[in-house]
Order: C-alpha cells, then structure tokens, then sequence
C-alpha cells in the first residue's frame, strides 16, 4: 500500500513538473492583458420613467448619450445605453438601460462638485 502511495505521488508531481514547463499560448482577453476583473458594481434600478422622475424632481438634465457595443467594437450590436446627466448644482449621475428592457434603468453612480474639462467643449461633434 505504500508503494502504492508513494508511486501515485511521484507520479502525479512529474505530471505538474512536465505541465508546468509547457507555456500556453497568449489565449488571454483584454480584461487579463490589462490586469483587469470584473466587479458588482453599486446601482440602483427602477423603470426608466421613475428615474426620469427622480431627475426632473433634482433638476437634471441629459448632457449626452452613449452606447456599448458587443465585443468593446465599435461596429458591434448595442448592448447597453448610458445617458450622463447634470444639474446646476455641479451634480452628476449616469444611467444605464440595455435595448431589451427600455422600460428599466439603473443609475450606476451620482457625484457631486463636477469639473468640466472646457478645452472638450471646443472640439467638434461633442
């Protein structure tokens, strides 16, 4: 029995040994090239007209929208919706909706003392 054990053990270390020697090739996404991960990020969801509510009610405004394609490509299929909102009280808020569920949104995150970059304001199509 112990010759037993001691040859499944040695054989399962020259296993890893000779696996380790071996390099996989680069199969790796963007997100592990970049030392990037996915995270649960805070939001707070609700149908799309009650957030337009609750914006009206703080009195902000859509500055611009914007879409996230399939892939990070930007000739891929629209797969989520972001509009940037502001108020004069240099507040912020995102909200996200996808093109499935137009009828829900969630605003991802409000800040508060917003700066401007003013030298954007001067480029075309922004």
């Amino acid at each position: 029995m112990r010759k037993l054990l001691l040859a499944l053990l040695f054989t399962i270390g020259v296993f890893n040994l000779c696996y380790a020697e071996h390099e996989a090739p680069d199969t790796k996404s963007p997100v592990e090239k970049f030392n990037f991960w996915w995270e649960q990020v805070p939001a707070v969801c609700s149908t799309s007209d009650e957030i337009e509510r609750w914006a009206e009610f703080k009195k902000f405004n859509p500055i611009n929208i914007s879409f996230g394609r399939e892939g990070g490509s930007p000739d891929g299929r629209i797969v989520y919706i972001v509009v940037y909102w502001m108020n004069e009280d240099q507040e912020s808020f995102a909200s996200v909706s996808t093109p499935e569920r137009p009828d829900q949104a969630c605003i991802v995150f409000r800040t508060f003392d917003l700066k401007l970059n003013t030298t954007l304001l001067n480029k075309k199509d922004i």
